[in-house]
């Protein structure tokens, strides 16, 4: 399809042919003034008219390609909203999953320190009658040994 610059330069050269061939009939006295005038103002307007048919067809043509790039901008648009969604849903799982680990391993961690907490609880007495038990055994100990040195030394 021709642009309109050429399309303008074929109008004027073939408006010039015909102002030219307008002049030339009119000098050989084969039409008259006004039928020259008339037939080059038909001219013309008959050449504004195929400007402005090439021009909107030239603007027609640019509306389909905007509105064929719309259409797959559109497309893509829709794709990629699938796709969020999709990766929202995924996330919202993930998220989900966390929660429930996270839950887990609180559980886990309160299981463990209540444990703690009885072992700490059961080894206190444990640890007083240890104490209570070398308490008493230190004297026979030291009892022993004196007893010891003694029958060492005789």
């Amino acid at each position: 399809m021709p642009t309109p610059r050429k399309l303008t330069i074929l109008a004027a050269s073939i408006g010039l042919c015909a102002l030219i061939a307008l002049t030339l009939l009119t000098g050989a006295d084969v039409i008259s003034a006004t039928a020259a005038v008339v037939l080059g103002a038909i001219a013309v307007v008959l050449a504004c008219q195929v400007l402005t048919v090439m021009s909107v067809r030239r603007v027609d043509g640019k509306a389909m390609r905007i509105d064929n790039r719309v259409k797959r901008y559109e497309t893509e648009l829709a794709d990629v909203k699938a796709v969020t969604e999709r990766l929202d849903r995924r996330l919202d799982e993930i998220v989900e999953l966390l929660r429930n680990r996270e839950l887990k391993r609180d559980e886990d961690l309160q299981a463990i320190l209540i444990s703690l907490g009885e072992d700490r609880l059961t080894s206190l007495p444990q640890r007083q009658e240890m104490e209570e038990m070398v308490h008493e055994l230190l004297p026979r100990l030291e009892a022993v040994e004196a007893r010891a040195e003694a029958e060492g030394k005789a």
